[in-house]
């Protein structure tokens, strides 16, 4: 009879693990994808200097990026749609560091992360029978503690958990050898399923992680495009950028001529120009806030420096320029001889300082 009982117990313990650690895998699962998605954002900010400054700082490395390509289909994404251009240029850099066919990091990531959960997972077990057994309780106790060392770390809701609280399980130390004895396949079948090389299961991935932490405001200038530089989205006060751009860049040109405008904003308002407005209002950029909402929303210093990058860009892709907005640098737009003397060396140079 003891026999017997002994062995109603044991299986009954066996099938108390088995249903736990099933519970176990999808929550193991989708914590070492989490983790491993932090920490390989965590590792690229702290390794890759594009990523461990400011958005600003990434945009150099952008600007770098984009001058060494020369490409100006690349160059009208960046200009039309800077976000989406900052979020494919961080997946990109992100595939590039993980996914490596010669040298796939991402499966190193996964290895850790799982290595150190399982570590955690086998803790809670000890750790939970020793509470267990000090206070002589039952499996619903061991439960209450087994969770609340992995809530931290695991989604694994006691509440889920209810259909077996009530099992008649005595042996508390046996249970403790059934739960790492049913953990190892779990284990093993989860090493298995991280051998392929892909984040499409991650519920949050990497670049996303990156692209969040290396946000900001997104306005952009409403005469250049030129994108502010404050590090908090939907911040307080004005927006605005330390150096503007040549209006030409995003098509700006002179009123009722076909000239395209190569003055940057910063040396525009310093002018005595006026600024068409949609309505054919006429404001001095001088007094370009005038024009209210999205010109009152930034300040813009006068000023005459400007980048020698978009001096470059604007003599390398004139005939782009040209044909993309349907307008000439001619007339008050002709470009100064001087620019063209800028050598992409030269821009590199200073972004790269």
């Amino acid at each position: 009879m003891c026999f017997q009982i002994s062995c109603q117990g044991a299986t009954s313990i066996t099938a108390f693990a088995d249903f736990l650690c099933t519970k176990l895998s999808a929550a193991l699962r989708q914590a070492v994808y989490d983790k491993t998605a932090i920490d390989i954002a965590s590792e690229m900010k702290s390794t890759l200097p594009a990523f461990n400054g400011n958005r600003s700082k990434l945009e150099n490395y952008i600007l770098v990026y984009l001058a060494e390509k020369e490409d100006f289909e690349e160059y009208k994404r960046y200009i039309q749609s800077p976000k989406y251009f900052f979020e494919d240029f961080i997946k990109q850099r992100v595939d590039d560091y993980c996914l490596d066919k010669n040298n796939p990091k991402l499966k190193s990531f996964l290895k850790n992360s799982l290595d150190s959960f399982h570590t955690l997972v086998l803790s809670a077990i000890r750790d939970s029978t020793e509470v267990t057994k000090d206070r002589s309780g039952n499996v619903s106790l061991w439960l209450d503690e087994f969770c609340r060392r992995l809530l931290q770390h695991l989604t694994l809701p006691r509440d889920d958990l209810k259909s077996i609280e009530h099992q008649e399980v005595t042996d508390i130390e046996f249970l403790k050898a059934a739960m790492s004895k049913a953990l190892s396949p779990v284990v093993e079948n989860l090493k298995k399923d991280f051998t392929t090389i892909d984040m499409g299961p991650f519920s949050r991935k990497p670049h996303e992680i990156l692209a969040e932490q290396l946000g900001g405001c997104w306005e952009k200038c409403p005469f250049c495009t030129a994108l502010c530089t404050n590090t908090i989205a939907g911040h307080d006060g004005k927006h605005s950028v330390p150096f503007h751009r040549p209006r030409a860049v995003d098509g700006g040109y002179w009123h009722k001529t076909d000239n395209l405008v190569i003055e940057i904003c910063s040396s525009l308002v310093a002018s005595d120009c006026l600024h068409i407005l949609r309505d054919d209002r006429r404001i001095p950029y001088k007094k370009y806030w005038e024009g209210g909402s999205p010109y009152s929303d930034w300040k813009i210093t006068p000023d005459m420096s400007e980048q020698s990058y978009w001096k470059w860009f604007v003599c390398h892709f004139k005939a782009e320029i040209e044909k993309l907005h349907g307008r000439k640098f001619e007339g008050k737009g002709e470009i100064p001889p001087q620019w063209k003397y800028v050598t992409k060396d030269t821009v590199l140079s200073e972004l790269k300082d």
